[in-house]
């Protein structure tokens, strides 16, 4: 082996040695929203309340990038205990604020107005705390609140509470959403 040739192994090597272990004061890398780009599959198993019945509700958003930024067009399809359902939101995300908004309509008459900050860790985790304005449906005033836990490339989970009329929060179930196109691991 000529030094030429030592000198390029070595080098290979030093690039391909692993970074330094992460450290409490390293800033949090930003959430990158094109996470949820692609189509999600979502089974919900929700409690009666003035939003419908109890049941199951099944079906996909498929979610795509429509402006510069972090700004995202989604389109919801599924089957519900009052039968098949269709939906629209816009989600984006202000990055300065740490904000992410998403506003959403569904063909049983809800829209809802959803805000919340979005935090992480430094492993790549993230998790987006948010609560709707005041909905009115069916002679009731309900909230909203939750977190959507970005939790791996294939997984998502949200975990939403409703209030009816000022009352305490209680479940709306813990939907989980699998990645349709999410390449499983070799």
């Amino acid at each position: 082996m000529t030094i030429l040739h030592i000198f390029c192994l070595m080098l290979l090597l030093f690039q391909q040695q692993p970074p330094r272990p992460t450290q409490p004061t390293d800033p949090m890398p930003p959430p990158n929203l094109d996470y949820f780009v692609g189509t999600w599959e979502f089974d919900w198993n929700v409690p009666e309340s003035p939003l419908g019945p109890a049941g199951k509700l099944k079906g996909t958003e498929s979610y795509k990038k429509i402006l510069s930024g972090q700004v995202y067009e989604s389109e919801i399809k599924g089957e519900g205990p009052d039968g098949p359902f269709q939906g629209r939101a816009i989600t984006s995300y202000d990055e300065k604020e740490k904000l992410v908004t998403r506003y959403e309509i569904l063909s049983f008459g809800l829209s809802a107005l959803k805000t919340g900050s979005i935090g992480g860790d430094l492993g790549g985790y993230y998790t987006i705390f948010w609560e709707s304005v005041p909905i009115k449906k069916n002679g009731h005033v309900i909230k909203l609140k939750g977190k959507t836990q970005m939790l791996s490339p294939a997984h998502y989970r949200l975990l939403t509470e409703i209030s009816v009329d000022g009352g305490p929060y209680a479940s709306l179930g813990n939907p989980w959403f699998r990645k349709q196109d999410a390449k499983p691991r070799q």
